[in-house]
């Protein structure tokens, strides 16, 4: 079995530091924004799956406020306890796979259906890469449905995966359910050159 360490402290790690993000991984959602523009003036709800620890919140913000938005609403669900305080930010404890539980949380917030759905979400990793991807499929499991059923018809997801088995599966899915000219892979270069993370954009 192939295992992998990483380099924590590096360009990314201390830019994030620097720009008072939480975590490096707003870089990714960044570099995915400016290749397909997942955010823009009509973006006004947003829910975020697994969002510790928040940066990917961040930057949503962020681009309401880049695009004049006052009125909006972002909801992050994750399994442990998050903390930020941000305007227009709700975190809620939740687990994915109590679907009911997502939408009493969006019936709560007068939230039918959302404009975008993100996750940076991925399970406890080992180092070994098959391994991990497909503890990340199963977890993937429970989000195809919130897509499905909680995202709007002419909304947009990102959706973190590792490549490894179940990826071709899921592309393949995707790209039937919603297009193949809707669905395109991007590895961001704030990934680390180790890692098997790919997301998965429906634009």
């Amino acid at each position: 079995m192939r295992m992998f360490k990483f380099e924590f402290q590096d360009h990314y790690f201390k830019k994030a530091k620097k720009e008072w993000y939480l975590a490096r991984s707003a870089f990714k959602l960044e570099e995915i924004q400016n290749k397909f523009h997942l955010f823009d003036k009509t973006t006004k709800t947003i829910l975020d799956i697994g969002c510790a620890p928040g940066s990917w919140i961040q930057f949503a913000v962020g681009q309401m406020k880049k695009n004049n938005i006052s009125e909006y609403k972002i909801l992050g669900i994750d399994i442990q306890d998050v903390s930020i305080n941000l305007p227009g930010v709700k975190v809620y404890k939740a687990d994915i796979s109590d679907e009911e539980h997502i939408k009493e949380i969006l019936t709560e917030n007068n939230i039918e259906k959302v404009d975008i759905i993100q996750s940076d979400m991925a399970p406890n990793t080992i180092g070994v890469w098959d391994v991990d991807a497909m503890r990340l499929f199963e977890l993937l499991e429970y989000v195809k449905p919130i897509i499905k059923n909680l995202l709007k018809p002419n909304g947009k997801f990102v959706v973190k995966v590792f490549m490894g088995p179940g990826f071709e599966e899921f592309v393949k899915e995707m790209k039937t359910i919603y297009g193949g000219k809707h669905i395109k892979t991007l590895k961001p270069k704030a990934c680390r050159k180790e890692s098997k993370e790919i997301y998965v954009i429906k634009f």
